[in-house]
């Protein structure tokens, strides 16, 4: 459902769900061959996972869910029970209970890379890096299509950058990567490895190219603060933070660069954002940490969405109404 700019990184994770979580709402192939097994009703269950998928296209995902259950209790090898099992709980941002069920799809379709690369994306939604790594490694250890083998090597890099191997990150990021993120990765880890000279230059021409990216901006801003270019940090930084409110390392970068610069005023007020940013995140945090717990209750995600909306994530608050409306539906 998302992996969002937050202490736990839980943001929209589209082209994850186009794998893994896609396949309960589009079809799949459904039952994997399991010949010894006890007898079972696969007819009974595709039936069932039929309905799950046009509820959870309707966001009726109680309902949905109850369609699963009984396709998987109809036939327990059928993997299309398990996806969209996933599918539901992603969406409900009880992010564990999808783990549990992407852990069952990989034992009923062994050969595929999806589950294990959705498995990673939550992981590092949730800071557990080296988990993350792990279930990446193995994605990238199975099937992938080409262009999803590339998205999850950056991904990789990524969760190696954030463990402090940087020359790693360098070494798996694809040389043809031009996202966002690759960029952001590459510079980061050129910073790390080769210096801020090396690394500003690389961030300037993303910058420029991904102009809506509020971390390449910060980037920037940040790499000019390491080489004492106080009013050049302050112009990047500012253009980040008119995108991201509530980057808490922009807003202390911007408070020093304005003390640098000697307008005290300004920093003092960037420091009274931040404490204020840092408190709704240590909010949302706890919150999103209850909406995980308790996937059928919407007054938590009614609480998310309106911390959201006062930490200027606009999108992130729809979603999580969106959500709370679901959990609400079918009652």
């Amino acid at each position: 459902m998302r992996r969002y700019q937050t202490p736990l990184g839980i943001a929209l994770a589209a082209v994850l769900i186009l794998g893994v979580v896609m396949l309960a709402r589009y079809g799949a192939s459904g039952r994997r061959d399991h010949r010894d097994e006890p007898a079972t009703d696969p007819s009974q269950a595709r039936d069932y996972v039929a309905n799950g998928r046009h509820l959870l296209e309707q966001q009726r995902l109680r309902e949905a869910d109850e369609a699963f259950r009984l396709a998987a209790q109809a036939d327990p090898n059928f993997v299309d029970a398990y996806r969209g099992l996933a599918a539901v709980a992603y969406d409900q941002g009880a992010l564990m209970k999808a783990v549990a069920h992407l852990g069952k799809v990989s034992k009923l379709d062994p050969a595929d890379g999806r589950p294990h690369r959705m498995i990673g994306t939550i992981y590092a939604d949730l800071d557990k890096r080296e988990e993350a790594v792990a279930a990446y490694r193995d994605a990238l250890a199975r099937t992938l299509s080409p262009p999803a083998r590339a998205e999850v090597n950056e991904e990789l890099a990524e969760q190696l950058l954030k463990l402090g191997d940087a020359a790693a990150a360098l070494d798996i990021l694809p040389p043809a990567a031009t996202s966002p993120q690759a960029a952001a990765v590459r510079a980061e880890a050129t910073w790390a490895v080769e210096g801020s000279e090396a690394a500003l230059e690389l961030a300037i021409a993303a910058a420029e190219k991904h102009r809506d990216s509020a971390r390449l901006a910060a980037l920037v801003g940040r790499l000019h603060v390491d080489r004492g270019e106080w009013e050049q940090a302050a112009g990047a930084l500012e253009r980040a933070l008119t995108i991201e409110p509530s980057d808490l390392e922009a807003l202390h970068a911007l408070a020093a660069t304005y003390e640098r610069l000697g307008r005290k005023a300004d920093a003092e007020a960037t420091r009274e954002k931040r404490d204020v940013a840092q408190k709704g995140l240590e909010q949302l945090t706890a919150l999103t940490r209850d909406a995980d717990a308790h996937p059928w209750d919407p007054a938590v995600r009614l609480q998310l969405a309106a911390i959201c909306d006062r930490l200027g994530k606009q999108e992130l608050a729809a979603m999580w109404r969106q959500s709370a409306a679901a959990c609400g539906a079918g009652r």
